[in-house]
């Protein structure tokens, strides 16, 4: 564990877009491992780099229990994620970071989404003021994750997103729902 320094009076905080990777920033995949298996949902390039512009810092937060599962390795999660940032700086975006969870569900791993443990790291790594950043995803650990880190939570309907639905009622803050990636971008500004 990195020790980062709690000195921030000179610091100057940063917004970012946290994003989960199935079903958001690429189609959905049960298990997706291979880099030809990727495919960026329509608009998704044009809408990030609209939240980039727009000065968030673009950070991929993702459970990858495939690799605890045996399923891959995380060289192939790593191939992918290169593969992914490939397509994605055809529309000029670059991701500031992605954060993994690799492990089982029955690890009790600290890190693995609900868990809001992979937003603060990247928080502190990178300075970002969670209350002004925003996550979107697909499935309610992506929700729940946002909310426990006080990250203003998005659901998009793609991937998981039409199931998740039904769970919205359970949480007590708006959950701002949109049909896909690129409508998004409607709440740049409101950060």
């Amino acid at each position: 564990m990195v020790d980062y320094p709690t000195n921030t009076s000179h610091t100057r905080f940063n917004k970012a877009l946290f994003l989960d990777r199935d079903g958001v920033i690429v189609d959905y995949v049960p298990y997706l491992s291979q880099p030809e298996q990727v495919k960026l949902p329509d608009g998704a390039g044009e809408a990030l780099k609209q939240w980039q512009d727009a000065g968030y810092l673009l950070i991929i937060i993702t459970n990858q229990s495939g690799v605890g599962r045996g399923y891959y390795s995380l060289q192939d999660v790593e191939k992918v994620h290169y593969y992914i940032r490939q397509q994605y700086s055809h529309f000029g975006v670059s991701f500031s970071d992605i954060f993994i969870c690799p492990h089982h569900p029955d690890d009790k791993c600290f890190c693995r989404k609900p868990s809001p443990e992979m937003l603060i790291n990247a928080s502190k790594k990178h300075h970002i003021m969670l209350s002004q950043s925003f996550f979107i995803g697909d499935a309610f650990s992506d929700l729940e994750a946002a909310i426990r880190a006080d990250c203003k939570p998005i659901l998009i309907l793609t991937g998981r997103g039409r199931e998740t639905m039904a769970k919205l009622e359970k949480y007590p803050i708006e959950v701002k729902v949109f049909k896909e990636l690129l409508e998004t971008v409607k709440l740049i500004g409101l950060g």
